[in-house]
């Protein structure tokens, strides 16, 4: 698979494909987890709710400055109702949707014709629920093989859209901005990879992944 002339307009050839996950290799819907944990007494998301769960509970959690124990130990103090794992659990990954096939034999064959990443804001609760999910539907375990690195902020305690991720990824790999494309379907996101200099689609629906390529004649598909 090749990227579509009709949506990659740029004048520098495209070496290197940064991949986001969510929202663009699989798809989100957070008002999936909005619901379940309202329905364990967690309503943290209404605005009504003088608390900030974002900046105290799920970015800590996303940059890797708080465990997922921590995560659950945190979410359990704001709830009347006695929380086990399993219940957190279901909740937080409701919100993550399936992986189509097409997207899945997709990524599988861009990476013959370039050098492809996955940068990805996510915690070890969701990585761990989609490394079963694949190899449930895939038969493999994960699927950082799909590319040649896979970059998680968890893992880095760095998240988009700070600059400073989409340099460490560009450093750490060794790759020219100008020949690098970020697919990402958070326009703040985009607009901080331009700023370091990255090529970038913002992916919206109902354009989907598998839209933004064709069939490459010279290479595996």
């Amino acid at each position: 698979m090749i990227l579509s002339d009709a949506i990659y307009t740029g004048k520098t050839e495209i070496k290197n494909i940064i991949f986001d996950w969510g929202g663009v290799i699989t798809d989100l819907h957070f008002d999936a987890s909005k619901t379940a944990f309202h329905d364990l007494g967690l309503f943290i998301f209404d605005e009504k709710v003088p608390f900030d769960p974002l900046n105290k509970i799920f970015i800590p959690l996303e940059i890797g400055r708080i465990s997922a124990g921590e995560f659950r130990d945190n979410l359990r103090k704001l709830s009347s109702k006695l929380l086990s794992d399993e219940m957190i659990d279901q909740a937080w990954n409701a919100m993550l949707g399936a992986l189509p096939v097409e997207r899945w034999k997709l990524l599988e064959s861009t990476r013959y014709r370039y050098r492809t990443f996955l940068l990805s804001n996510t915690n070890a609760i969701h990585l761990e629920y989609y490394s079963r999910y694949l190899e449930g539907i895939y038969g493999t375990y994960g699927y950082v093989h799909l590319f040649e690195k896979a970059y998680f902020s968890f893992e880095l305690h760095l998240r988009k859209p700070n600059r400073d991720i989409f340099e460490f990824v560009l450093e750490d790999s060794r790759l020219m901005a100008e020949e690098t494309l970020l697919i990402d379907d958070s326009l703040e996101n985009i607009e901080s990879a331009l700023k370091v200099g990255l090529q970038a689609i913002h992916l919206k629906k109902p354009r989907t992944l598998v839209d933004l390529f064709r069939f490459d004649s010279k290479k595996p598909v």
